[in-house]
């Protein structure tokens, strides 16, 4: 019983060092990039906490497919692209 409880203690290790070794040290390649234009952060608050493009009586539903929209407005205007 023992015997397992360390093979799987020093597997999980080894797994857990693998993982970490793997990850990246930049966090630009980890898809964090967009986090440093501020105009693009500004334009995806603006959409998400905004309700000026709201109907009063907009379902949960209804809201979060204007926030999506408002997000895709961003990156057109942004990146170029959805």
């Amino acid at each position: 019983m023992t015997f397992s409880v360390r093979l799987s203690a020093a597997v999980a290790i080894v797994a857990a060092a693998g993982l970490l070794a793997s990850a990246s040290a930049s966090p630009a390649s980890a898809g964090w990039e967009w986090l440093g234009n501020k105009n693009y952060v500004n334009c995806l608050q603006l959409f998400y906490t905004g309700n000026f493009l709201m109907p009063a009586n907009a379902s949960a539903a209804e809201r979060a497919a204007r926030h999506e929209q408002g997000r895709r407005y961003c990156n057109r205007q942004f990146y170029g692209h959805d």
